[in-house]
């Protein structure tokens, strides 16, 4: 626990807070096209190439539809 002005706050709380207050400020900033959040999106849109699960999913589909 630390404790801030009197008030008691986990140090988990007050992670979460500070990622979730960060997050806000890089979606409403110039930020957000420079962000580490745009580069790991860019590597899941990369990687998404070399799924093969929805494809599947799609021929099981079609086998019962």
């Amino acid at each position: 626990m630390l404790t801030i002005l009197g008030f008691k706050i986990s140090w988990e709380a007050l992670i979460f807070f500070s990622l979730f207050i960060g997050s806000e400020v890089i979606g409403l900033s110039k930020l957000r096209q420079n962000s580490v959040a745009q580069l790991f999106i860019r590597g899941v849109r990369i990687l998404k190439n070399f799924r093969t699960e929805d494809d599947k999913i799609e021929e099981i589909k079609k086998k019962f539809y």
